[in-house]
């Protein structure tokens, strides 16, 4: 494998996890507020759209879930250093520290979990 700077991670971990995050809740939020407010739209057009404004911070927890631990093998895969790129993906606010709400929400399978783990050391 290719070895990735903390820079390099960092960046793919802003496009592939947190803009992305990003454009799915405030699309979700803008859609309910062009179309719930208007009022034109048949009735059932009107709750689903509601019901997705209301799901837009859900399903951008759902996507961040997925893609960080995806992003946490790909970086720790190609990291010189896992300890230093893991304190700078904390700190840069890409990942949660250790034990946090948001890292225990991660969804992804055994294995890889159990490969993430084994290159943080905890395994």
């Amino acid at each position: 494998m290719t070895r990735v700077t903390v820079e390099e991670a960092l960046q793919r971990a802003r496009m592939t996890i947190n803009l992305p995050a990003t454009c799915i809740m405030l699309a979700c939020w803008g859609q309910a507020l062009v179309v719930v407010p208007s009022g034109t739209v048949p009735l059932p057009v009107l709750y689903a759209s509601a019901l997705l404004g209301i799901l837009g911070w859900p399903l951008s927890w759902l996507y961040r879930s997925v893609q960080t631990p995806r992003w946490k093998l790909w970086a720790y895969s190609g990291a010189g250093n896992v300890r230093q790129m893991k304190d700078a993906a904390i700190a840069a606010k890409v990942i949660a520290p250790d034990g946090s709400l948001f890292e225990r929400t991660e969804i992804c399978p055994p294995e890889m979990r159990a490969e993430i783990r084994r290159l943080e050391g905890r395994a």
